[in-house]
């Protein structure tokens, strides 16, 4: 538990309450407060309230999946939510969802034994060192664009909508594995160009929520 403790405090400090979440219910800081006990994968682990997504979840017990949710600039946890607070305000994020990785192939061999059959000829390079792809008209990711980047510590494979303006509705997602599990990450296209910071960020916080028992 020291450890996750510490891996959040040096990822950064809670948003400000200016930009919270729209909800029911009035909720209040003290909610958020303290930890939950989940099973999940095997493992017993205490999670900070203020992580969880999904406010069911933070109930504890056996869980398929652990949803998280993260300011992309710093990882810190997210404000907790107000109904007073208009949903144009919602604050940007990014979302962690964690499960033991199954019989789910490998993110590399997805990308070489999957995306890279139904490629067009259409690529470009694009900020950050990423490459993108289109996919060819009649194959099943023919409404997205996949974005490659090497050199960080994983393979970086993201999917994003093809249509700028479902791309305000719609997250890119990009797939890490660590530990045993598959840690999907959900986050606006807007921040493709910082792919390797989030990527690692990513496993930094995915390996002290999986180490907190």
């Amino acid at each position: 538990m020291k450890q996750l403790v510490l891996a959040i405090g040096f990822l950064g400090v809670a948003l400000g309450a200016n930009a919270a979440l729209l909800m029911r219910k009035e909720t209040t800081r003290e909610e958020f407060a303290g930890t939950s006990r989940v099973f999940i994968g095997g493992r017993n682990l205490d999670i900070p309230r203020a992580l969880f997504r999904d406010r069911a979840q933070m109930a504890g017990g056996r869980l398929d999946r652990l949803d998280l949710a993260v300011s992309p600039f710093d990882f810190s946890p997210l404000p907790p939510p107000s109904p007073k607070v208009a949903r144009d305000l919602i604050p940007d994020s990014v979302t962690l969802s964690i499960a033991p990785k199954g019989d789910a192939p490998d993110p590399a061999d997805m990308f070489q034994n999957v995306y890279a059959r139904f490629f067009s000829r259409e690529n470009w390079s694009n900020p950050g060192g990423l490459v993108m792809r289109r996919f060819r008209a009649g194959t099943p990711y023919e409404d997205r664009e996949i974005y490659i980047g090497a050199g960080g510590t994983k393979l970086f494979v993201a999917l994003c909508p093809v249509d700028v303006v479902a791309r305000e509705i719609e997250p890119c997602t990009a797939t890490v594995r660590q530990d045993g599990f598959d840690i999907e990450m959900r986050f606006h296209a807007r921040h493709l160009p910082d792919w390797r910071r989030l990527t690692n960020a990513t496993v930094k916080l995915a390996s002290a929520v999986l180490a907190a028992r």
